[in-house]
């Protein structure tokens, strides 16, 4: 029995090991078939794929809109900013002494009053009293007078009994000194009168102009003297408002040193300032330039007026006054210049360059000179002729001489509104 059990154990065995050989070798089979269906699919892949079709590159030049140069003459507006000033300021002081009895329209800071109105009334007594006693010196000078006049003719009578002849008599004989001094006294007794009259007139104070409280400094019952400051009042009847400007910017307005009027008449003044959210318009006269540069910076004022600038708008009546403080932008134009181009700001580069498009279609980069330049546009002196192409839009890698599709732009009105239709020359 134990030699029939090895001898199974050791078949069994040997069945085994020749399974275990014969595994490894349908694997290697299953990978090559795998291999060589890759293989095959890729040749034919290969012999079999699309030929991709060869097409021409077109090269097609950058697009260019351009606006054509118009040579006219033209009045180059110039923009500054200011703050609005009264034209006439003071400060009303007291001229007689005396407590303050009454406050008329000047009881209130920033209040109206029209001209004559009385503003504050000092106490009067006094000056009452220098009056009744000023006409009683008259009175008595006056009776003093004709006392020393009945005299003198009594003088004169008295030496023609005589026999004397007045001509060839003293003056003092005449009574002519006292006659003299009579006459004084008399004369000092009505200057005194209407001294006393004029400080009682000075009591009451009246508005010199129409105008507006800015701050009173008094009050009833307080004692003023001469020269004590009563309040700051300004006159509401003209404003006025200072505007910075260069020396280059006088030049473009026409405007000297010498303040000459007929240069000053010709310069029209916008004024514009935002109130509750919205932009409001005065014109204003330029009335002079100051005298003086100002020595910080070199610039010149010019003083621009406005007349009645608390009159309501009938057209607009939610437009504010033109009240002291109010800051404001200010557009002034001159004269005009003659032989100026004027394009929109974006045709300026690199400050003073202009791109152009030439009778080829290609770019060409000129060189101007500016007369000036704002936020909107350019006004060209020199360097661009009538009828030049300027080219508006920016253009990647800009060089001399490369090749542009013109684009024309045309302002057109549609509906009121300005609007930009751009039309190829292909067209």
């Amino acid at each position: 029995m134990n030699i029939k059990e090895d001898k199974q154990r050791n078949v069994s065995a040997a069945d085994d090991i020749c399974e275990s050989k014969s595994e490894p070798r349908k694997e290697w089979k299953i990978v090559g078939g795998i291999l060589i269906s890759a293989i095959v699919i890729a040749v034919m892949l290969f012999v079999f794929k699309p030929r991709a079709e060869k097409l021409a590159i077109k090269e097609e030049p950058p697009l260019a809109e351009y606006v054509l140069a118009n040579v006219k003459s033209v009045s180059i507006p110039v923009f500054s900013q200011g703050s609005i000033n009264a034209k006439t300021h003071i400060k009303l002081m007291a001229e007689v002494s005396g407590r303050v009895k009454r406050l008329a329209q000047l009881k209130l800071d920033g209040g109206f009053f029209k001209k004559d109105e009385l503003l504050l009334v000092i106490d009067d007594a006094d000056y009452r009293l220098a009056i009744t006693k000023a006409k009683a010196q008259i009175s008595s000078a006056e009776q003093q007078l004709a006392r020393v006049e009945a005299e003198a003719g009594q003088a004169v009578y008295d030496l023609k009994q005589i026999g004397r002849d007045p001509s060839s008599s003293s003056s003092y004989a005449l009574r002519k000194p006292h006659l003299a001094e009579a006459k004084a006294n008399l004369q000092a007794a009505k200057a005194d009168l209407a001294i006393a009259q004029l400080q009682l007139n000075r009591t009451r104070v009246s508005a010199p102009f129409d105008g507006r409280v800015i701050t009173k400094q008094v009050d009833i019952g307080q004692y003023v003297t001469p020269g004590t400051l009563l309040a700051d009042i300004y006159s509401t009847e003209m404003v006025e408002v200072r505007l910075p400007v260069s020396l280059h910017q006088a030049e473009l307005l026409g405007l000297g040193l010498r303040n000459e009027q007929q240069d000053i008449d010709a310069v029209s003044v916008k004024l514009t300032s935002e109130y509750s959210s919205s932009i409001y318009t005065w014109q204003a006269k330029l009335s002079h330039t100051e005298g003086e540069l100002d020595a910080r910076n070199r610039l010149v004022f010019a003083v621009a007026e406005i007349a009645s600038p608390y009159a309501k708008d009938r057209e607009n009546p939610d437009k504010p006054p033109l009240t002291p403080g109010m800051f404001v932008k200010a557009e002034l134009t001159g004269v005009e210049k003659p032989a100026v181009i004027v394009l929109p700001r974006t045709a300026l580069r690199y400050a003073s360059e202009i791109w152009l498009i030439d009778e080829e279609n290609k770019l060409q980069k000129q060189k101007v000179t500016l007369y000036a330049k704002d936020r909107d546009s350019v006004y060209i002196r020199s360097g661009l002729n009538q009828g030049d192409k300027v080219i508006m839009n920016a253009i990647d890698f800009p060089v001399d001489g490369m090749k542009l599709q013109p684009v024309k732009k045309q302002n057109t009105q549609v509906n009121g509104l300005s609007q930009v239709k751009i039309k190829s020359e292909n067209e």
